[in-house]
């Protein structure tokens, strides 16, 4: 319910319109094809996002780039050679390339032959995921991985399913065998009043205590509001409009928390 890139959720386009920009000079509304697109003076611009097809004609015309659109589709050869530009950087900073999202599993066989790629040019290589995945495919994945970042978004699988839509079980799982294959940073987004009580928090901290083989530390990520904006603009909803972020008090007891299972912890990535 709190993903700050709602943009990334679909496999394809998703428009965006930026209220703040538009004129409603009913360009966009003319050059549609479809009649995806109409103006009125209540509403301003509505787009029916069943019907657009897409095509970007209406971005086009649009004079103050009010319309925008989200996702590519690129070849693992065009990815890399984006990648490629920094790869002098890559290299004195220790840094890499780092799959996120979204999320990086639903296109996991793209993902693998472009972690591949990567480390044929000794490009260092992590992951952020749910976890939310057949084991078959993250086991491939994690074989072309410097380091993998998994969330643990609530420990309880009743709650979990709540507020994710799936039960927690295959990504706890995942998450204890990918522990052993490749160094992995646990991660928690700590969203008041949904994941944040002590409880849990001790709960996944003793879950990560046990981990063994390759796990390094947990991080405590705190809620923020930077992608509630976006919603907006592929309209969406934003449910959780009227949660605050956790103070940095609130945080450092959470921190002191973890510590206290003698777990590894930082606040924030």
């Amino acid at each position: 319910m709190w993903c700050s890139t709602p943009q990334t959720q679909k496999m394809g386009y998703e428009i965006m319109h930026i209220e703040t920009h538009c004129v409603q000079c009913g360009r966009c509304v003319e050059t549609c094809p479809v009649d995806a697109i109409t103006l009125t003076e209540e509403a301003g611009i509505e787009i029916d996002r069943k019907r657009c097809t897409y095509c970007k004609d209406c971005v086009e015309a649009c004079p103050n780039q009010a319309l925008e659109f989200a996702g590519n589709f690129m070849t693992i050869d065009e990815l890399y050679k984006e990648v490629e530009k920094d790869s002098p950087f890559y290299r004195r900073s220790g840094g890499g390339v780092t799959m996120g999202g979204g999320e990086s599993t639903m296109q996991h066989e793209y993902v693998l032959e472009f972690l591949k790629k990567c480390k044929r040019h000794y490009i260092h290589t992590a992951m952020e995921t749910c976890g939310f995945v057949e084991w078959e495919h993250l086991e491939k994945l994690c074989e072309n991985l410097d380091l993998i970042y998994m969330d643990v978004k609530h420990m309880d699988p009743d709650t979990h399913k709540e507020l994710t839509g799936v039960s927690n079980e295959r990504i706890l799982e995942n998450v204890k065998k990918a522990a052993q294959m490749c160094p992995l940073i646990v991660r928690i987004p700590v969203v008041p009043g949904y994941n944040d009580s002590h409880d849990n928090i001790r709960a996944t901290a003793k879950f990560a205590s046990e981990l063994g083989g390759q796990f390094k530390r947990l991080e405590l990520l705190p809620y923020h509001k930077f992608g509630t904006q976006t919603y907006s603009r592929i309209g969406l909803e934003y449910q959780l409009a009227d949660v605050e972020p956790p103070t940095d008090d609130e945080m450092n007891r959470l921190k002191f928390l973890v510590e206290s299972c003698g777990v590894e912890v930082q606040i924030g990535g």
